[in-house]
């Protein structure tokens, strides 16, 4: 056993330096594929003996002859019947003493009819046995293996199974992200690996070069799916080795590291440029390839039944749902095709795809474009068009982009392609972020969207110019990557546009006014006081129109929500929208005073309020005990409510409850104390109640002022209701006199949220405008005393709670909390911080 893994660790050593001389992936992935072929069979022989009846095959991966540094080892062990249990202590064994070589051993074994069985019902293990190639043991039992598999294959079922799969991949990743998963995102190795896996079951040699010359594709896609291959599989090599461990993502902390060990760049940031400049680009060869070759491999042992053809016109036909050109040399003939064809998809919505020899001869004929393209005034009609029928403009743009036409037209386009944005804020390359900007905008004029932004898409659907608002989304960081502000140097390029494409002047004002001033929206509602009259007047003045104001917030909502899906949260829409009510009002004439003249108006309002009952020193010291912020935080109804239920007993603990309609609204009011807020909430879920909203405040004198919005049950009547207010009431008020001892205590969730399960998700994003105050959004399935588990949570972390909006939707919530805590910009706390809210929502 020590000699066998001495000569393993030897021969991985000098496998990993020559790798390192010489950088090729191809030939260190053969040769530890064969180090470890040679220490697995020579363990083989020693536990298992010569002349085993039992046979080991190499699978996945790994029987590809695809082993990178840590991967895990694919192994299936396959017996003529059931396993002995001498032969699954054996395997036992086997499996440990693997680990022991520092190897991750990924072990099926069973009979032969097991093994066959379970490819049947998992798509995953089928997969895996398609590469399976023989390592020790019976030869013969491994030959019978490998046909009975292929014999039960159902081809079809399998394809549909891999299309799937990839479409479910590309789906949690449409974009290109800045730190990519090099395996299973979009343009990753798996979708190399889906075509080798379609072209292997036709008996098809999926070798590239073997491709080609059973003209599956042509010497350039075999050239670039080669090259593309390579550079994938070199950048996954130098992540296992950067990382130590198996590593897909080509995360951050690494980037460097790898770019670096490639030899890229004469700096840190031109180097991992350089690198993901190269990623991007096979990437997207391999997203390009696959709409081409995939369709065809699919094609040969599946076609529609019934073939459905028909014509469109004099240049293309339908063929079950693609569109396909009669004469495949049209788009060199006549290039305004290169636009028409996908005018006829986006015009045509039984029409889902591009036939793929069409789209091979579409895509051979963009490569030859230049600067004509751009100045023929057909293909600059034919491009605004796009923009001006608006159906499907967001895949008509990807599908533009990834085939290189953006690029081709637009003069400043390719600039953008795949270029970093160094700012910790967004997750997409340019492109891809202005595209998931189109997509946004897009969705909110669609009716069946309405419900996921309803007040935005209201105004959306309503707005006249929609095609100004989806070019301003191609523009607004198009200028990104020129070393000036980007706005403003976006502006020349939308005038530009505008005027070559002869846009009426207003459209095109509005269009260059968008670009410059992008920014705008969310600047003022995340970093200035936007209660503040004079910041709204001051952004009024920019904003001078209506339309300007709407067209900008909706550009802004859609802006945010394609830089990074978890900045987006309720807090920002409610900063947005706050701005955008008080903008409308100013530009209405409705000029409100300044925000220290409102609260001291309602403060005074309160005053001559309160004096007709209390006295003029009661009232002052009341002021002095709540503190400045009060008047600032609570509205005219609340303070209307509160101050005199306080002032009876300013130094007392009080409980108030009054019932509105479906529910309660609490306040209690008591000095401040440990865990305070969540010890009130498990009173109110042990009475059987949610809780729809919550404030926390503590008062200049140190007493806490909460306030909650719960829920009362449903078809509650008027008796029932007062039965339920007059039992919160008594528990509080014992809570508050200390006569009654709050424990916390296991819940359940129902039975339909225990056999439908979500995953939970917590997102904390920091306060752009005040240092260690953030916004928390948490999904995950209701249960009694949710709220009070999770503001345990905060009490361990030390993070004090200002806000709570809890949305409670049956078996789900989505609650979103604005939080203080000064710890929670140290990442290893946050991660802490996170970790237990998560395992306190899976109890």
């Amino acid at each position: 056993m020590n000699n066998i893994a001495q000569n393993l660790h030897t021969a991985k050593w000098q496998i990993m330096e020559r790798y390192l001389a010489n950088h090729r992936p191809w030939q260190y992935l053969r040769d530890h594929t064969h180090a470890v072929d040679l220490a697995i069979g020579a363990l083989w022989n020693k536990i298992f003996g010569t002349n085993s009846p039992l046979a080991l095959l190499a699978t996945g991966g790994y029987g590809r002859q695809e082993l990178y540094p840590h991967s895990d080892v694919d192994l299936a062990i396959v017996s003529t019947d059931e396993l002995t249990e001498n032969q699954k202590n054996q395997i036992i064994i086997f499996t440990q003493q693997l680990w022991n070589l520092s190897l991750s051993p990924a072990i099926k074994s069973g009979s032969l009819k097991q093994l066959c069985d379970s490819a049947q019902t998992d798509l995953t293990a089928d997969t895996a046995f398609l590469e399976s190639r023989y390592l020790a043991g019976s030869l013969k039992k491994a030959q019978d293996f490998q046909a009975a598999i292929h014999i039960q294959r159902d081809n079809l079922s399998f394809i549909e199974g891999k299309l799937l799969e990839m479409q479910q991949r590309h789906a949690k990743q449409p974009a290109l992200m800045l730190e990519p998963n090099i395996k299973n995102g979009a343009g990753g190795l798996r979708d190399i690996h889906t075509m080798m896996w379609l072209a292997k079951i036709q008996n098809l040699n999926s070798h590239f070069e073997q491709l080609k010359k059973d003209k599956i594709i042509n010497q350039i896609e075999s050239n670039l799916l080669r090259n593309s291959h390579r550079v994938l599989a070199q950048i996954r090599i130098e992540l296992h080795l950067a990382a130590g461990r198996e590593e897909n993502r080509l995360i951050f902390d690494l980037q460097n590291t790898v770019a670096a060990n490639l030899g890229y760049g004469d700096n840190a940031q031109q180097a991992m440029e350089q690198l993901m400049r190269q990623f991007y680009r096979a990437s997207k060869h391999i997203l390009q390839l696959n709409q081409i070759i995939i369709p065809m491999l699919r094609g040969r042992i599946y076609a529609y039944y019934p073939r459905i053809t028909h014509e469109i016109n004099e240049y293309y036909y339908h063929i079950n749902h693609q569109i396909a050109a009669k004469n495949k040399q049209i788009f060199t003939q006549k290039p305004e095709h290169i636009f028409g064809i996908v005018q006829e998809l986006q015009r045509h919505n039984d029409l889902h795809s591009i036939a793929p020899q069409t789209l091979r001869a579409w895509w051979n004929a963009v490569q030859n474009l230049n600067d004509d393209f751009y100045n023929n005034e057909t293909h600059r009609i034919q491009f605004l068009q796009f923009f001006q029928i608006g159906t499907g403009i967001t895949h008509t743009m990807r599908l533009l982009n990834l085939y290189g036409v953006l690029a081709k037209y637009l003069p400043d386009w390719d600039k953008i392609v795949g270029l970093l944005q160094h700012d910790l804020f967004h997750i997409y390359p340019v492109d891809d972020h202005i595209l998931m900007v189109l997509r946004n905008i897009r969705r909110l004029a669609i009716d069946t969207h309405s419900h996921e932004f309803p007040f935005a898409s209201s105004l959306m659907q309503s707005f006249d110019k929609k095609y100004v608002l989806y070019l301003a989304t191609i523009f607004h960081d198009i200028a990104k990557g020129r070393n000036g502000d980007h706005a403003k140097l976006g502006v020349a390029d939308a005038k530009r546009f505008a005027a070559d494409h002869k846009l009426p002047e207003n459209d095109g004002e509005l269009l260059a006014w968008l670009v410059e001033y992008h920014l705008l929206f969310s600047v003022v509602a995340q970093k200035q006081d936007i209660h503040d009259p004079e910041v709204i007047e001051k952004f009024c003045q920019i904003v001078d129109s209506t339309e300007k104001l709407v067209a900008l917030y909706l550009l802004t909502v859609a802006d945010i929500r394609g830089t990074n899906p978890q900045i987006w949260n309720t807090w920002k829409a409610q900063l947005l929208a706050t701005l955008f009510q008080a903008a409308s009002r100013y530009l209405a004439g409705e000029h409100a005073p300044n925000r220290q003249h409102i609260a001291l108006n309602r403060q005074k309002q309160s005053f001559e309020l309160l004096k007709q009952n209390f006295s003029k020193s009661q009232i002052h010291q009341l002021w002095q005990a709540l503190g400045e912020a009060y008047f600032v935080y609570y509205d005219d109804d609340e303070v209307a409510w509160q101050l005199p239920e306080i002032l009876e007993n300013l130094n007392d603990s009080h409980v108030q409850i009054r019932a509105k309609a479906d529910h309660l609204h609490i306040m209690v009011y008591m000095p401040n104390s440990e865990r305070l807020f969540t010890r009130i909430c498990r009173v109110i879920s042990q009475q059987g109640l949610d809780i729809l909203a919550a404030k926390a405040m503590i008062t200049a004198h140190d007493f806490v002022l909460d306030e909650f919005v719960v829920q009362l049950p449903d078809y509650c009547s008027s008796d029932d209701c007062v039965n339920i207010k007059h039992r919160l009431l008594k528990k509080l008020i014992e809570f508050t006199q200390g006569k009654q001892d709050i424990r916390s205590y296991t819940t359940k969730p129902s039975r339909r949220a225990r056999h439908q399960p979500i995953a939970p998700r917590v997102s904390l994003t920091p306060d752009t405008e005040r240092n260690h105050w953030y916004s928390l959004d948490i999904i995950a399935i209701n249960r009694p005393a949710l709220l009070a588990d999770i503001t345990e949570v905060f009490a361990q972390h030390q993070v004090r709670l200002y806000h709570a909006k809890i949305a409670t939707l049956a078996d789900r919530v989505e609650d979103t909390f604005v939080i203080y805590c000064e710890n929670l910009d140290n990442p290893n706390k946050e991660l802490a911080f996170k970790r237990d809210l998560l395992a306190m929502v899976n109890l």
